[in-house]
């Protein structure tokens, strides 16, 4: 039986006005292009106009479209009916995933049809790859938009509910996206190995299309409240770090699995519930022994915490230097560097965890960069200024001379911070009673 998500997309998005319209307009911009081939010196490249409007089609207006599966159901208020249906997660992911953008792939399917007729008629390389990898390009950018969403729906960021998350998401393609063009004889070394650039980077797209499919469909789950452990969260950080650390050859895995990490924590930490609720239920099953419950309550950001302090204790016991990137000054050593990075990471949840307590949750995330930024920023800069460095690092642990000092100020910076939690959790608890 076809699913019922998908039935009711197509109905939304196909009529017979518009079954007629696309295919109608795209050949005659086709025919036009045709006609005015001779009247250019070396002619239309057509071909590669079709990719192009395959692009537009697909990758600009389809992502819009997977947005609105979404915000739609929000601004009509029929998210809590989707949410009472007996769809499982999977079925609802790509009901949505390729209901919404249907009619979007129907135009695009006929732009890739165009595309290899044109290209076999100038007897050109049919470019088999970069048709592809737009495809897979076009499943990635709807995906990551409805998990992005799914994802934030709960909070109070605006733009989600004006759809600017969609557009985010193109932003992002736009400026990290690789050319689909490149010298025939280019080559990519990735962990040793070297490989045709065509083919790595159909591979790297099909690679990140099925991360973000994955993602939707665990947020999805999310989203209509089935609990779940959270494993997938730092398993994407170690496949993301493993992609990414062989362009290095693999010397700068743990550095890079320890940005990642941090990086995706704070990420994470900013976007999710942190209510009080939230973390009595956590440590009420702590306290119960119920580790199950407890890991199927928990929120995704712990895990990459948790990760980061274990590459950051890897990084300090196996003596690796080699840096995947340049630090504005000497280090004496880099794998205090690592450990203190993962401190400041804990002391920063902390006093976000702090200010969730507090109860002025719709201003949590604000209240915390702010704070932040007057102790990480301001207050060192102040008082390098007036020549206190020591005072300086103080504040920025980063500005020690010594390693071993670096290391004792981030922990007492998060000594601090959990002590502030600590005391928080208490007033709130007697609060309640």
């Amino acid at each position: 039986m076809i699913n019922p998500e998908f039935k009711r997309n197509l109905w939304l998005q196909f009529s017979l006005h518009r079954l007629i319209a696309m295919p109608a307009i795209l050949g005659l911009i086709f025919l036009t292009l045709k006609v005015a081939d001779n009247s250019f010196p070396g002619g239309i490249s057509i071909d590669s106009i079709a990719l192009m409007l395959f692009g537009g089609i697909v990758c600009l207006w389809g992502t819009r479209n997977a947005s609105n599966a979404v915000i739609d159901e929000i601004r009509d208020k029929t998210w809590d009916q989707q949410r009472m249906s007996a769809l499982d997660p999977w079925t609802m992911t790509w009901g949505k995933l390729f209901g919404a953008t249907a009619f979007n792939w129907y135009g695009g399917i006929i732009c890739l049809v165009a595309f290899a007729v044109f290209a076999m008629i100038r007897e050109r390389e049919l470019m088999l790859s970069a048709a592809l990898t737009l495809v897979a390009l076009g499943i990635l950018m709807h995906a990551a938009t409805i998990a992005l969403n799914l994802h934030l729906m709960r909070s109070d960021i605006r733009a989600v509910q004006r759809g600017g998350i969609a557009w985010a998401v193109v932003l992002i393609a736009v400026m990290f996206a690789p050319p689909f063009r490149a010298n025939a004889d280019a080559s990519i070394l990735w962990w040793g190995s070297s490989y045709a650039y065509s083919s790595f980077l159909l591979a790297s797209t099909v690679f990140f299309a099925v991360i973000a499919v994955f993602a939707a469909w665990r947020t999805m789950g999310s989203a209509l409240q089935i609990t779940a452990i959270p494993w997938a969260w730092p398993l994407g950080c170690c496949l993301l770090a493993g992609y990414f650390a062989g362009f290095t050859g693999g010397g700068g895995l743990l550095w890079i699995g320890l940005l990642f990490a941090t990086g995706m924590t704070y990420a994470a930490l900013f976007s999710e519930e942190n209510n009080i609720a939230l973390w009595q239920r956590v440590v009420a099953r702590a306290r119960a022994g119920n580790w199950n419950g407890l890991f199927h309550n928990l929120p995704i950001w712990p895990t990459t915490l948790l990760l980061s302090f274990c590459f950051a204790l890897l990084l300090a016991f196996s003596g690796s230097d080699a840096l995947p990137f340049k630090l504005p000054r000497a280090i004496i050593d880099t794998s205090f560097l690592a450990v203190t990075i993962a401190l400041m990471l804990l002391r920063d949840a902390c006093v976000y965890l702090f200010f969730a307590f507090s109860g002025n949750s719709k201003r949590v995330g604000a209240t915390t960069i702010l704070y932040l930024a007057v102790i990480n920023g301001l207050l060192p800069f102040l008082c390098k200024t007036m020549g206190m460095r020591e005072l300086a690092a103080l504040f920025m642990p980063l500005y020690a001379d010594s390693g071993w000092i670096m290391i004792a100020i981030a922990a007492l910076h998060a000594v601090l911070a959990l002590a502030l939690l600590g005391w928080i959790w208490r007033r709130q608890a007697l609060r309640a009673e």
